[in-house]
């Protein structure tokens, strides 16, 4: 049983399914709770929607009159949080990274929605003011999940009775220092990106 690992080695035999798994729930759950949004949700709810969602985002520190330096301090403490969780709480054996993904991409469609109901084309603030910093942020949560679901497994694995190939203390340590070397990088510049460059491209 091997009680270290590279990053390399982590990534191609312990992360790398899991994250592209999560990668395709991401997207359906994304498209499919648009879709449920729309079906349920009234233009009479929006404006109630819109002012729970402003109470969320200030509770983090952001709002319209927030400076983009403390915009982009904000998203990445929050964002790091989130990846942080997802990561850390895989050492329950609840699935829990799963609920990280599945939230994140519901609040994807949720803002599809909004858009849509507003009149607004859906694909240009998708393409405009998700995307470029969604590939790193989402990158990002995505792998701090699947590092989550590896700790997961591993506990699985010996409630079970079963042998494992590498010890939870390796996988924890490999995944905090893939925490530090990709994810958190990864972060600050979708951080840097949402909070100086979307506001541009949606003008």
């Amino acid at each position: 049983m091997k009680t270290s690992i590279s990053l390399r080695e982590a990534w191609n035999n312990h992360y790398r399914k899991d994250f592209f798994r999560l990668l395709v729930l991401f997207i359906v759950t994304s498209i499919a709770s648009y879709f449920i949004f729309r079906s349920f949700v009234t233009s009479d709810q929006i404006d109630e929607i819109l002012i729970q969602i402003g109470d969320m985002f200030e509770s983090r520190g952001l709002t319209f009159d927030t400076s983009p330096f403390d915009t982009m301090v904000a998203l990445f403490v929050n964002n790091t949080r989130v990846a942080l969780l997802a990561f850390v709480l895989g050492m329950i054996p609840l699935f829990i990274p799963y609920a990280f993904v599945v939230i994140n991409a519901a609040i994807i469609g949720l803002v599809a929605m909004i858009v849509a109901f507003a009149g607004e084309s859906v694909l240009r603030v998708l393409a405009l003011g998700i995307l470029p910093h969604g590939i790193t942020e989402i990158s990002a949560i995505l792998l701090g999940a699947a590092m989550g679901l590896s700790l997961n497994r591993h506990i699985w694995q010996k409630m079970q009775g079963k042998e494992t190939d590498v010890t939870l203390k390796a996988l924890f340590f490999v995944g905090l220092k893939m925490f530090l070397v990709v994810v958190v990088p990864l972060l600050a510049i979708s951080a840097v990106i949402e909070a100086y460059v979307t506001p541009l491209l949606l003008q």
